[in-house]
């Protein structure tokens, strides 16, 4: 037996934006996507004790304020849907619980989820927190409409990492969703995530001729700004992963994004987990401890400063905290194949 709870009451509105269908169990409910797609944005402000809604849809738009301490009680039920969400954090941080583990997002970070996964946000400090979901026919035309066109001028369906999980989920229903995080400084990435998310309201709110065109051209930016190698890492994750598997892919990540520089112990305090916990993850992963698994990103690094900027070999070790000429110089040349010496003289020439 289910009872139906419209957020037509929650956010009411000229447009039923989309129906939850709550079970007689406390465990989960289903979102039902009544619009092409759906803006929310949720701000949990803890010093105020204020929890501010605002919801956007075609000729659509509520907003709303509760007290946080009244409705936090009501975010331990997790839920599924039948449409894509991408959630990002644009301040602050959420515990999110996906299917039976828990795990923390942090500023900048955001995630694919698929119709399939069960899962809940819980805020526990001052967040605001953006959602983009999109029904299965606005991802198909989405898909559809967007094309890139090469050098001899041929227009062809664009190929990339999200619109290949798109694919998948629509053929074959898997619990499965993606990861995204930041490899650069939040900065340089949320005002630019903001901007579209605030220009994707105004056009919500003006809703005429060109508008579908205009929405769907910013999400695909928005999708572009989550596909630049240059600001995100991502990876697919499978619910089925392990606790320890998904651990080490978030110890990478850190280690990738912060270049090696960054301690057992910062790491620990990240994913809050013991330091020892964590080492012990990484050495049944690829049969080394932490700190040897770290050397691979700091010289990564290194080879990358001796290719793109001026540094002397000195300033380099210095800089990543090797702890010599003679031990950097050996372990550079292990991985390498070169010298450092070498590696740079190499890297001038190819960019002759």
């Amino acid at each position: 037996m289910h009872n139906t709870t419209s957020y037509q009451n929650m956010y009411p509105g000229p447009q039923n934006a989309f129906d939850i269908y709550y079970s007689d169990s406390s465990i989960s409910a289903l979102y039902e996507l009544k619009s092409p797609y759906l803006l929310i944005k949720e701000v949990f402000d803890y010093d105020s004790d204020l929890f501010k809604t605002y919801a956007e849809a075609p000729h659509y738009f509520y907003q709303n304020e509760h007290v946080l301490s009244e409705t936090i009680k009501n975010f331990s039920r997790r839920h599924q849907h039948n449409f894509f969400e991408i959630m990002f954090v644009m301040r602050g941080s959420t515990e999110q619980k996906i299917e039976d583990q828990k795990y923390l997002y942090h500023e900048g970070q955001c995630c694919l989820l698929d119709h399939s996964v069960r899962h809940r946000e819980l805020p526990f400090q001052n967040t605001t927190l953006y959602f983009l979901m999109l029904s299965d026919d606005f991802v198909s035309k989405l898909m559809a409409n967007d094309l890139s066109i090469n050098k001899e001028g041929v227009l062809s369906q664009r190929q990339n990492k999200i619109y290949d999980f798109f694919r998948r989920s629509l053929n074959n229903r898997e619990k499965q969703y993606l990861d995204f995080y930041p490899k650069v400084p939040v900065d340089r990435i949320t005002p630019a995530l903001e901007d579209l998310f605030d220009r994707l309201s105004e056009e919500n709110q003006h809703f005429s001729f060109g508008s579908y065109a205009a929405v769907q051209g910013m999400i695909s930016k928005i999708l572009g700004i989550m596909l630049d190698y240059s600001l995100y890492t991502s990876r697919k994750i499978s619910v089925d992963n392990s606790k320890d598997e998904y651990l080490f892919i978030q110890i990478q990540r850190l280690l990738e994004s912060h270049r090696g520089k960054i301690s057992r112990q910062e790491i620990s305090d990240i994913l809050h987990y013991s330091d020892s916990y964590l080492n012990k993850i990484v050495n049944r992963s690829v049969g080394m401890s932490l700190l040897e698994y770290r050397k691979f990103f700091m010289i990564k690094e290194a080879a990358r400063l001796l290719s793109c900027t001026d540094k002397t070999i000195s300033e380099i070790i210095d800089d990543l905290g090797f702890s010599g000429h003679t031990y950097f110089n050996s372990f550079f040349k292990k991985q390498y194949g070169v010298t450092p010496a070498q590696y740079r003289k190499n890297s001038q020439l190819r960019s002759k």
